[in-house]
């Protein structure tokens, strides 16, 4: 009897399919009806659950329908017509649901106000993009609701609310009607702004706010506050404390809280690209000066072509986070391919940021330099005063989609005021970066410049032009392309044309592959030089630094055909 006892609890017992396979089949919907629906199922959720039961599996097919429906409501259709079918075989399930989505409901009225204090201001000049004759998307519906009110709230209004949100649907006459009321409260404004700290002068200080006491309270302008002052370096940490316990009236005070940055910064670094090499800088920066936010930064770069010492002291102007004044010194010695020689640099700058989003800097450079190029041995003094305007424009992080940097530089120099030569110099470099797809970009790249002198022999190398490199043309190496004097040695030009395409597509996660084409030269009346081509593919990697690309690269010079491996970190533009 024991042994019957035990046969018939085991038959009655729920059996387990946690071993049958149960699969899910919808027709009739695209992609993001699909995966709401998915969403929304309950077999789909728990057809892997382990302990699943025969009559669970048909519990949860028998809700499916309802479940459907719900789950294209937020879409605007409301009477879908479902087919579902339930397929059982030996160890699986097939769970068929046909849709036929059906019309979305129509809007009828849509009643969308604003009350209180803001129905009169004229900055609330808002609309419900949603209005009768239109169809119902509560999704958009939801999105539009939430980006009103925070709209509202950064115009000041910090008590705004919904006083009524309803969304009503009339399945007989298959129509929706939208009762929607914003009370916006009061409009509040920022009271005292108090910034607590004590290593620099507070009037300094304040150039730092955007906004001043009485302005309209913005939670934005209180994130752009935080942002400006950890990127001035002064502070390692700001916290920004809304005081709405403290407000009166309509006024909140703001308590700002800096915390000191160390004074002195120090860094070493390595780096690699084919142009220079292994390359080692060591890298001190001042961060403050007294009390008026005065900084310095002194830099050592040691590669084998060239080695440089610089040191630039910076005095920031009314915008500090926008424009300043810099006086600066460099010694540079170089040993190239094409020339080698010594540098000594001092100059002055006063660079601001124009209102259209462009940079202008105007600089004051006094040079000396001894070299030797070609069959040149001799040395140039040269007094230049320059101006150089320049943007870059990004969208994108660590990829960029579309973006472009823009540079345009004048600069000269005359016999006749401490100089040794004269000349006027013309220079533009730009890139472009198009995103024609979420999988592939379209980079551009154009080198231009042209400087009139009486004769190339008395402008220094580094007033000269040359081609060739990972920025220049690729296949070659850095600055071994350009005129070339009787023995066949590269000694540079007045003018200089380079052009770059490059087609590039995202592989997997953060590798792409690209192909590009570059072509110029340097060029000059009075020395023989002649186009040259570079060809070939690469592999990038985006790192936190930017990219991180590998071109094998074919150069084309008259009869002179290379081959050349670039390596290049750094960011796009």
């Amino acid at each position: 009897m024991r042994f019957f006892f035990y046969i018939l609890v085991t038959l009655l017992l729920p059996m387990p399919v946690a071993a049958l396979d149960v699969k899910v089949d919808i027709e009739g919907l695209d992609r993001e009806y699909e995966a709401n629906v998915r969403a929304y199922l309950s077999i789909e959720q728990e057809r892997d659950r382990e302990g699943l039961t025969v009559s669970r599996v048909r519990l949860l097919h028998d809700m499916a329908p309802e479940e459907i429906e719900k789950a294209l409501q937020p879409f605007g259709y409301f009477a879908p017509k479902i087919e579902s079918e339930l397929d059982v075989s030996e160890s699986e399930f097939l769970a068929k649901y046909r849709i036929d989505i059906g019309e979305k409901v129509l809007l009828g009225e849509v009643d969308f106000q604003i009350t209180g204090e803001g129905a009169t201001d004229p900055r609330v000049s808002i609309s419900f993009p949603l209005s009768e004759g239109d169809a119902l998307d509560l999704v958009l519906y939801e999105e539009e609701k939430q980006s009103i009110l925070a709209r509202i709230t950064e115009l000041g209004y910090l008590e705004a609310y919904y006083s009524t949100h309803k969304v009503k649907v009339d399945r007989d006459s298959y129509s929706a009607h939208i009762k929607l009321h914003l009370e916006t409260g009061m409009r509040f404004r920022f009271g005292e702004i108090r910034l607590e700290q004590e290593i620099l002068d507070p009037q300094f200080l304040a150039r730092y706010l955007s906004f001043g006491t009485g302005d309209p309270y913005s939670h934005e302008k209180l994130l752009d506050l935080q942002s400006r002052l950890i990127d001035s370096e002064y502070f390692k940490q700001v916290e920004i404390n809304s005081r709405r316990d403290q407000a009166e009236g309509d006024r909140i005070p703001v308590d700002v809280l800096l915390t000191p940055n160390k004074k002195n910064r120090y860094r070493v670094g390595l780096g690699f690209s084919t142009d220079t090499g292994p390359r080692l800088t060591l890298d001190w920066k001042r961060r403050r000066f007294g009390r008026q936010g005065h900084r310095m930064r002194s830099e050592l770069r040691l590669s084998a072509p060239e080695t440089t010492l610089s040191s630039e002291y910076v005095i920031p102007l009314e915008r500090p986070t926008e424009d300043y004044i810099s006086f600066g010194a460099s010694l540079d010695h170089y040993d190239l391919e094409s020339s080698k020689g010594n540098k000594a640099l001092i100059n002055a700058s006063h660079s601001i940021r124009l209102d259209n989003g462009w940079r202008r800097t105007l600089s004051l450079d006094y040079l000396y330099e001894d070299f030797e190029v070609g069959s040149q041995d001799d040395n140039a003094r040269l007094l230049v005063p320059g101006i150089t305007w320049s943007r870059v424009k990004g969208a994108g992080r660590d990829y960029i989609k579309k973006g472009k940097r823009l540079e345009f530089h004048i600069e000269g120099a005359s016999e006749s005021v401490l100089s040794t030569a004269t000349y006027l110099q013309l220079y533009t470099r730009d890139k472009f970066i198009h995103g024609l797809s979420d999988e592939w970009r379209l980079l551009t790249r154009i080198e231009l410049g042209t400087t009139w002198s009486d004769t190339l022999t008395e402008l220094p190398p580094s007033k000269r032009f040359y081609a060739g490199g990972d920025n220049s043309v690729r296949g070659f190496g850095f600055e071994d392309l350009g005129p070339e004097d009787a023995s066949g040695r590269v000694v540079g030009g007045r003018s200089l044309a380079v052009g770059s395409l490059e087609f590039e597509r995202r592989i997997s996660g953060k590798w792409s592959s690209a192909l590009f084409v570059d072509a110029g030269n340097a060029f000059d009346p009075d020395f023989d030089s002649e186009v040259a081509y570079g060809f070939g593919f690469g592999v990038r990697w985006r790192s936190p630094v930017g990219p991180l690309r590998f071109d094998l690269a074919r150069g084309r010079y008259v009869d002179e055909r290379t081959i050349r491996l670039h390596v290049v970190l750094g960011p796009e533009l």
